[in-house]
């Protein structure tokens, strides 16, 4: 029994006590569910959080968070407007005489990336905001940024060189349980730009005063960043922070079937006929394609019939080794490398799955252990996941992995709900039973407590001169239950007493360190073991067995 004991007894451990419990493993694949013995119930600590019998509804929407609420009005306003060749200088023209746009351009700038007012554009705003249009021009190298109400064109290189200093009110997510370190971090490690010292005006940097975060990154980052704010404040299934409705559409549409017969067709061939029959804008990023060993003249050989227009692109592209990604209402096919960096973030209502911490950590763990993308924590050059708070997951990486992770996390729910809870038995334990425990405290502390347990815990039930048959007996000892020799600055108590005592003595050192009031009269619940830590996710989602 004593042997037994050792592997389970209560330790102080850097001067704080731990209660043993029963570790549980964590969940790696869909074959091996949770079980769990009762309910939990979560703390108040969120909005949103309910009470454990009361189903939590994940929403469908919002699907995102739009562009257009984060830029100045005058480029949220919706335009028609076609460019066919005209130079870019007639771009200019348009946004200061027609727009009536406060407009300043760095000609140096651009000049300094190769671009002329005289580079041809071809685009084309069907009653779509238009920044729409600023965002694209940005595969030719353009940047823009908007300060004092007046919009400041430049080269993309250049415009990530112009910080500014933005504040943000946190009070509220602070005021529902978010923790200032974890959502700051969640900040800058799900948002791209540069983060550094404020000495270096090229770098981001963070200040936290109060409820208020001063935070200076560039014009494009500081959207980003209240786009990750807004979507942590209201956020459903799963909602991307920075994300234009007309990408929804364009992905509502790739389960269309069409029909193509390419015979070593030109590529920007092929792909203006999938354009024609998905009716949706598709383009070629000419500039990474120029980067790699792909044109937009290679020839293409494919047929199929009646496929899914997903079904099409992977086909047609990966023989050229080539991606898509969506982006400003436009479908863009580029290089691998490209698309590798391209990252989005999107927000995951995971209430349901995690009550906790630990859960969070467990349902990360999980995702990154079985989904096909890479993960490195906390780089933002492969794939980023951050839990501000417990039930909310917010992840940074290709959209394709974003839905990727929004498979397994529909694929756990599934799981749980269909799996059955069940009830482990645990024994009961006799309050009365003696055993030994061993408790590490810091050399003053364990000194006193020598002398203070017996007074204080069951005093009756020590063994004296009055009393040779009582079962309790303190000793200190300068190593520990393993063996090991204590360090200096402790001193290890070993104590023999019934269970209902330990349990009184654990309560009573805490109490000294945590400086908190307990009832002196506690004892030991002999019919349940103490609760353990949550290893894994979701077993709110697993339905209660019935009392036989």
């Amino acid at each position: 029994m004593q042997s037994q004991f050792l592997r389970r007894s209560f330790f102080l451990r850097r001067s704080f006590f731990r209660v043993p419990f029963s570790t549980a493993f964590l969940i790696l694949s869909l074959a091996w569910l949770p079980a769990l013995a009762q309910e939990k119930s979560p703390p108040a600590n969120h909005a949103g959080v309910q009470a454990v019998k009361i189903p939590i509804a994940i929403l469908d929407e919002p699907k995102t968070v739009d562009p257009a609420t984060l830029v100045p009005d005058f480029l949220s306003v919706p335009a028609t407007v076609v460019f066919d060749g005209a130079p870019l200088k007639g771009v200019f023209t348009w946004l200061q005489k027609d727009k009536e746009i406060n407009l300043l351009v760095d000609y140096k700038a651009l000049a300094n990336a190769k671009i002329l007012d005289t580079d041809p554009v071809y685009e084309e705003l069907k009653d779509v905001p238009i920044y729409l249009l600023l965002d694209r021009l940005e595969t030719q190298g353009i940047g823009w940024y908007v300060q004092d109400d007046s919009l400041y064109i430049t080269s993309r290189e250049e415009a990530k060189n112009h910080g500014t200093t933005v504040r943000y009110n946190l009070g509220d997510l602070f005021d529902v349980g978010y923790v200032s370190q974890e959502l700051l971090s969640t900040i800058m490690h799900c948002c791209g730009g540069r983060w550094g010292s404020d000495s270096d005006a090229a770098e981001g940097s963070v200040l936290l005063l109060g409820d208020i975060a001063f935070i200076r990154q560039t014009d494009a980052i500081h959207r980003e960043i209240a786009g990750l704010l807004a979507a942590i404040r209201k956020h459903g299934r799963r909602t991307f922070t920075l994300d234009s409705p007309g990408n929804d559409i364009i992905r509502s549409t790739m389960g269309q079937k069409i029909t193509i017969d390419f015979q070593e067709t030109p590529l920007i061939v092929a792909v203006q006929e999938i354009a024609t029959q998905a009716q949706m804008d598709i383009r070629l990023d000419r500039a990474a394609l120029a980067r790699g060993s792909v044109r937009d003249r290679t020839p293409v050989t494919l047929k199929l019939a009646d496929q899914k227009l997903s079904t099409v692109l992977r086909s047609l592209l990966s023989n050229l080794n080539l991606k898509w990604y969506l982006r400003d209402d436009v479908l863009w096919i580029t290089t691998a490398g490209a698309a590798s960096v391209f990252h989005k973030t999107a927000v995951y209502d995971v209430r349901d799955l995690c009550l906790d911490q630990d859960e969070s950590n467990a349902l990360k763990d999980a995702i990154q252990r079985q989904s096909r993308s890479i993960w490195k924590p906390r780089t933002v050059e492969v794939g980023v996941m951050e839990t501000p708070v417990p039930g909310v997951l917010v992840v940074r990486h290709r959209e394709t992995a974003l839905d990727e992770v929004l498979q397994l996390i529909e694929d756990y729910r599934f799981a749980l709900r269909a799996s059955k809870r069940r009830v482990v038995e645990t024994p009961e334990l006799d309050p009365k039973e003696v055993i030994t425990g061993y408790y590490r405290l810091p050399r003053p502390l364990a000194t006193d407590m020598q002398v203070e347990i017996p007074k204080q815990v069951l005093p009756e039930s020590w063994k004296s001169e009055d009393r040779p048959n009582a079962p309790g007996t303190i000793q200190g000892i300068s190593i520990d239950a393993k063996g090991v020799l204590a360090q200096s600055e402790n001193l290890v108590l070993m104590i023999r007493q019934t269970r209902t005592a330990h349990q009184m003595i654990g309560k009573l050192i805490q109490t000294l360190i945590d400086s908190k009031t307990i009832d002196s009269n506690a004892t030991l619940d002999t019919t349940k073991k103490p609760e353990k830590k949550s290893g894994t996710f979701g077993s709110r989602l697993m339905p209660v067995p019935a009392t036989p």
